[in-house]
C-alpha cells in the first residue's frame, strides 16, 4: 500500500495546472491555521495572556474627544514632508 504523501502525488501529476495552484492555495492555508493554532496552544500557557470568556462584553462606546489646534496626524504628515 502507498503512503498518503505517495498517493497524493499521484493524484497531483493527473491535475491541471489550475487544479494544482488552488491545491497549494488551500495547503498553505491549512499550515497558516496550523501555525496559528500553535501560537494560541501557547499563548494559553502564558500567563500574561488571557483570552476574555464567552460571556464578556464589548467595550463600551465612548464620545471622541476634540481637541483645539491641529490635529497629531496632521503634524506627522507635515514633519514627513
Amino acid at each position: 500500500m502507498n503512503s498518503v504523501k505517495e498517493l497524493l502525488q499521484h493524484i497531483i501529476e493527473r491535475m491541471s495546472d489550475a487544479e494544482a495552484h488552488q491545491l497549494l492555495e488551500f495547503a498553505q492555508h491549512l499550515r497558516h491555521r496550523r501555525d496559528d493554532s500553535l501560537t494560541l496552544k501557547r499563548l494559553a500557557t502564558d500567563a500574561a495572556f488571557q483570552v476574555p470568556g464567552s460571556g464578556a462584553q464589548d467595550f463600551p462606546i465612548v464620545a471622541p474627544i476634540h481637541g483645539k489646534g491641529t490635529a497629531a496626524s496632521r503634524l506627522l504628515v507635515d514633519d514627513r514632508r
